[in-house]
């Protein structure tokens, strides 16, 4: 539901400070959700599926706010985050691909990249940071989604909440 706050709040001119809790929100909420769906044994695979896909959704909303906001930025830093961009799409297609299903597997680096993310957000859309940022967080994303590509080749099943490419060796299958 943030996402398309961050973005009427980037139609409408607000306060750059207003992406601050935006943007912690959004985040503590994606940590909980899945804490919670733990402990009360909710955590299927669907559900981490639609957990992945919301994330997605989520995020282009941001972008959408940061392109708005931070158009320079982007625009220096366009090609990064086309090759971004790519390589997200090449996680989802090569899960499609390979399982007819949507990825989620959630690996400590995926996790790292999400804080990263939220801290390059604030950096960008809050203190209107340069292009360091935008490269740093490219940078982050392209190792994690060659991680998780990576795991959907190896795997023979759909991985679902997978630490590591380095924990394969015990659940491949």
């Amino acid at each position: 539901m943030l996402g398309p706050v961050a973005l009427i709040c980037a139609l409408v001119g607000a306060p750059r400070l207003i992406y601050l809790p935006i943007l912690i929100t959004a985040t503590l909420s994606d940590i909980f959700d899945g804490i919670l769906a733990r402990r009360f044994h909710a955590a299927t695979a669907h559900l981490r599926r639609y957990d992945s896909a919301t994330d997605v959704v989520y995020y282009l909303f941001v972008l959408a706010a940061a392109w708005i906001l931070c158009k320079p930025q982007l625009m220096e830093t366009i090609w990064a985050l086309a090759v971004l961009l790519l390589s997200e799409a090449s996680c989802v297609a090569v899960s499609l691909v390979r399982f007819k299903k949507y990825p989620a597997t959630h690996t400590y680096l995926a996790k790292f990249y999400g804080l990263s993310l939220l801290a390059g957000l604030i950096a960008l859309l809050v203190f209107n940071a340069s292009g360091w940022v935008i490269i740093t967080l490219v940078c982050i994303g392209l190792v994690t989604n060659l991680e998780i590509i990576s795991i959907h080749i190896a795997m023979n099943v759909p991985p679902v909440d997978i630490p590591s490419i380095f924990a394969l060796p015990k659940r491949l299958g």
